[in-house]
């Protein structure tokens, strides 16, 4: 198995109804993009609707941060890349850039730690082994690249310095 870093696994077109007042993507449906990207990730691992179904477990947020670079419009096609953080038994912290996919502007940037949920319990719990593993061989590819610039970005209003 080959596995891309960082990961492209999911495309998505700007839809209509997810414009705003201000005629671009309101920041709510940025929210449900990368959710829907971060959908593609997992099943990628394995957590697909049949997975959660059979063993009653699926995946829950439980941090999510979004940085906003330039605007989408209606219509434009966006491309997202998947760069596995970190992880442990129970969750992975992972990054996602969204990209004009075919201008190739970088549009915006999600960090997120991702929870392994038991659906009965509402509790966090492991990983199946299989799942892990793939985690597991993910991360030891996307460790050798460098940490994206925003990783851990604090919110803040920038000022210059004073002297």
């Amino acid at each position: 198995m080959v596995i891309e870093a960082p990961l492209l696994i999911h495309t998505e077109t700007v839809r209509p109804q997810w414009i705003d007042h201000n005629g671009h993507m309101n920041s709510a449906y940025y929210i449900l993009a990368f959710d829907e990207a971060g959908g593609s990730l997992f099943r990628y691992f394995g957590l697909s609707d049949e997975y959660r179904q059979r063993e009653h477990k699926g995946i829950f947020v439980g941090d999510y941060h979004i940085h906003y670079s330039r605007e989408v419009v209606a219509g434009d096609p966006l491309k997202f890349t998947h760069l596995i953080i970190d992880y442990d038994d129970k969750k992975v912290h992972y990054w996602q850039e969204m990209f004009h996919a075919k201008e190739g502007y970088l549009a915006a940037q999600c960090e997120a730690i991702m929870l392994h949920v038991d659906l009965n319990t509402r509790k966090v719990t492991p990983f199946p082994e299989n799942i892990l593993d793939k985690i597991r061989k993910t991360h030891e590819v996307h460790s050798v690249l460098p940490n994206p610039d925003n990783l851990g970005r604090t919110i803040k209003i920038k000022r210059p310095t004073r002297r």
